[in-house]
């Protein structure tokens, strides 16, 4: 399993996988911020104990972009700061509270469509970390990754495909 920190190391250093995917005809980039300050963290979530690999991921970067469609913005996953993490995890509770559970946190939305990057502590396995369908209900999101480091490693490998909706 690839650490937090070598994933965002590799994406920081642009060694990301360049060969030209069928499926996605974009050009995409990627940009991926210094580490959020403790104290950001604590203000955008007070009170709340937050999952290790969230924590993690803020102590690596504030907010990531990757594999972002440059000309149209229609692909790509953005990682939210703490901030903007604590307002959309709150509307999302909010909006739908028979699918949010109290401990989750959405900590990304991918670009082009509304599905969400969800850790969800209460899960287990593949489905600690969710992709979040506008429609559906959680007993249909994806589960991704049983933490961020493994979800985030796999979408490097994969050029930023959207390997959770491939059929077998």
């Amino acid at each position: 399993m690839a650490e937090l920190h070598e994933v965002l190391a590799g994406v920081r250093s642009g060694a990301l996988p360049t060969a030209e995917r069928a499926s996605n005809p974009f050009r995409l980039g990627s940009a991926v911020s210094d580490p959020a300050e403790e104290m950001e963290v604590r203000l955008a979530w007070p009170a709340v104990t937050l999952p290790y690999d969230v924590v993690a991921l803020w102590k690596e970067c504030r907010a990531a972009r990757l594999f972002e469609d440059l000309d149209y913005g229609q692909w790509g996953l953005i990682l939210l700061d703490p901030g903007a993490s604590a307002r959309r995890t709150a509307k999302e509770r909010h909006d739908r509270p028979s699918e949010f559970l109290p401990g989750d946190v959405v900590i990304g939305e991918f670009l082009g469509d509304l599905d969400l990057l969800v850790v969800a502590p209460s899960e287990a396995g593949v489905h600690r970390v969710l992709v979040a369908l506008p429609l559906d209900g959680r007993s249909d999101w994806y589960g991704v990754g049983a933490d961020l480091a493994t979800f985030l490693g796999r979408f490097v490998t994969v050029g930023g495909e959207k390997f959770w909706e491939r059929r077998p």
